[in-house]
């Protein structure tokens, strides 16, 4: 999980810490309406962010994923690190698929 906060700070640029804390506080807020300072902008990057999580958690489901995991205890250290490699991998690219989008 603090890999995909890692790549979502990079997707989001120079600020995302301080965006994501906003959108956080914002989906936290008691309130059922959206701040009025909030722009079209905003909601775009949230239904971002919402799409990547998305994905990270599809990424749990996808076959190749899961045969990586399972083929992970039969292997030695060296090789484990490269299956958590390549699994960190797909769900990169499924993370630039919604990017294209």
């Amino acid at each position: 999980m603090a890999d995909a906060i890692d790549t979502l700070k990079n997707i989001l640029g120079d600020d995302a810490e301080d965006k994501i804390k906003n959108v956080m506080s914002s989906l936290s807020s008691s309130q059922t309406s959206l701040p009025t300072e909030m722009n079209n902008d905003g909601l775009e990057q949230i239904m971002q962010v919402k799409n990547i999580f998305d994905s990270i958690s599809q990424n749990r489901n996808d076959p190749r994923t899961n045969l990586l995991l399972s083929l992970k205890p039969y292997m030695r250290g060296g090789r484990q690190k490269s299956i958590d490699s390549a699994v960190k991998l797909l769900g990169l690219t499924n993370i630039t698929k919604l990017l294209r989008k």
